[in-house]
């Protein structure tokens, strides 16, 4: 410990070094230890002000803003690596290493981290923290007020017009009441049939209730996606591929819901792109 405190502190003398032209005054240099919070600091800070991103900031399965992130350094999140670059925030989640961040603000480093809310309204008081601690406040209102209309737009359009869905991913898992994907559903305009079924917070289905009992439609994610260390089982058994292939779906990137934040609204708004695009649904045209 002593040696690695010693590391540190090295670190922090050299982060002294960097030339006073290299700070941005209007926000501390800040890093982002997760791809969540890379959508925040590409979203809500200076370019110059971006000292350091995750190593999945550039990847276009799970990040949305890949395209941006290319620009800026990845770096495996550590207290070292992050002092030696004068990191004044880093924007970690409840996963994130505890001992790093300890030793972060030991050092002074304010850390936030990004709580898993489920619901648009907290959603908004995250951005406005993490838009604070960047020194931009009067961003985090703007954003959060581009996504309050934004959301409004598709509750307004009912794209879904209350039609039944399922949600899935590859390994069966889905996800019922309050969750993000549920209150995304809701904003365009669709019935949650695990919601309906009496299910609540983060669920799965098994082969043979699909198969007895399939959806009407589904709304899926992350079936395209390249990791093969996902949980395919489910999803790539022939029972379940021969029901998906007659069975209306709209597939949302993965890469617009891979965890709660203000990007949520492009995954509502890619869901009602895809409701759009299919046919009526025959419960809603039937006759009495």
């Amino acid at each position: 410990m002593r040696r690695l405190t010693l590391r540190l502190t090295a670190a922090c003398l050299l982060s002294a070094a960097i030339p006073v032209g290299m700070a941005v005054a209007a926000g501390l240099r800040a890093a982002s230890a997760t791809v969540c919070g890379d959508q925040y600091l590409l979203a809500l800070a200076d370019p110059g002000q971006i000292a350091a991103l995750s190593p999945q900031a550039a990847d276009p399965w799970l990040s949305l803003l890949a395209g941006e992130a290319v620009h800026h350094p990845q770096v495996r999140p550590s207290a070292e690596a992050y002092l030696s670059l004068g990191v004044g925030v880093v924007l970690a989640n409840g996963w994130s290493d505890h001992k790093t961040l300890d030793l972060l603000e030991r050092f002074g480093v304010k850390v936030v981290r990004i709580p898993l809310v489920e619901r648009f309204e907290d959603i908004e008081t995250v951005t406005a923290t993490v838009a604070e601690a960047l020194g931009h406040p009067e961003r985090g209102a703007a954003l959060n007020d581009a996504v309050r209309r934004r959301l409004a737009a598709l509750r307004a359009e009912n794209a879904g017009a209350g039609r039944p869905a399922l949600y899935l991913r590859p390994g069966g898992g889905s996800a019922a009441a309050g969750t993000f994907v549920d209150a995304v559903m809701t904003a365009a305009g669709l019935t949650n049939q695990a919601t309906a079924e009496g299910r609540s917070g983060w669920t799965g289905y098994d082969l043979e209730r699909f198969v007895l009992n399939p959806p009407e439609l589904l709304v899926t994610s992350f079936f395209e996606s390249p990791d093969r260390s996902l949980r395919r089982a489910f999803g790539e058994h022939p029972a379940f591929v021969r029901r998906a292939s007659i069975t209306p779906a709209v597939a949302v990137p993965g890469k617009t819901w891979v965890c709660s934040g203000w990007f949520l609204v492009e995954a509502a708004e890619s869901l009602a792109g895809g409701l759009r695009r299919l046919p009526p649904s025959s419960s809603t045209n039937r006759g009495p």
